[in-house]
């Protein structure tokens, strides 16, 4: 039988080998925040020299003080084993140094951001959905979807799980509003990010369904 010092430290043991993981990931999550922030809305404020393409060197970027800390290693691995591909690195020139860029999801213009048109009904994903929350579906039905800030508006070619689904949907979305495609983009422009991301422009509204999503 145990003693209650035993059990003390039989339960401190495992608590202890797993807190050093936590630490690390939430790490990672702090730094993909900033990395988020700065490279989605806050490059000018920042005073970062952010390209027409979205790229800023990434030796400017550590420099700034929500970064301390952290090292190009980091920014590596955190853009290494992003399961959303949020973000690119390329070496860049000897004058720059290595750049990184967000993928998608600004508010800031980024003209250059090489998002692939979809100028046709028969260029469009089978399905186009965009996850949204209960609080948000009164104001959707009666204004339609809204860039709320952003340049885009996302959508995901399924819903979260779904083969291909990657990006464009939060996985604790309450509400999968699906977009009739065709008529959408008779209203406004589409086009895809990456591969797995449809961005659609501001623009009127369009024909959509909302689904009510369910844990398992």
């Amino acid at each position: 039988m145990n003693s209650p010092g035993g059990r003390r430290q039989e339960a401190a043991g495992p608590r202890g080998r797993r807190a050093h993981r936590p630490r690390e990931q939430d790490r990672d999550v702090q730094l993909s925040k900033a990395l988020s922030y700065a490279l989605r809305h806050g490059a000018l404020k920042l005073g970062l020299p952010m390209r027409a393409d979205g790229f800023v060197p990434l030796d400017a970027l550590l420099q700034l003080p929500q970064f301390c800390g952290f090292s190009a290693e980091d920014v590596r691995r955190v853009v290494d084993t992003n399961q959303k591909q949020r973000f690119a690195l390329q070496p860049g020139d000897p004058s720059t140094g290595p750049l990184i860029r967000a993928n998608q999801g600004h508010s800031l213009q980024v003209p250059e951001l090489e998002l692939m048109p979809l100028e046709t009904p028969q260029a469009l994903p089978l399905t186009l959905v965009h996850g949204t929350f209960w609080r948000h579906w009164p104001s959707i039905l009666l204004k339609g979807l809204s860039c709320r800030g952003r340049t885009h508006i996302h959508l995901a070619p399924g819903l979260p799980g779904d083969p291909g689904v990657i990006s464009g949907i939060r996985p604790n979305c309450e509400v999968a509003v699906f977009i009739d495609g065709p008529l959408a983009l008779a209203g406004k422009s589409l086009s895809l990010a990456g591969d797995e991301e449809t961005e659609r422009q501001r623009g009127p509204k369009h024909s959509a369904r909302g689904k009510r999503m369910t844990q398992q």
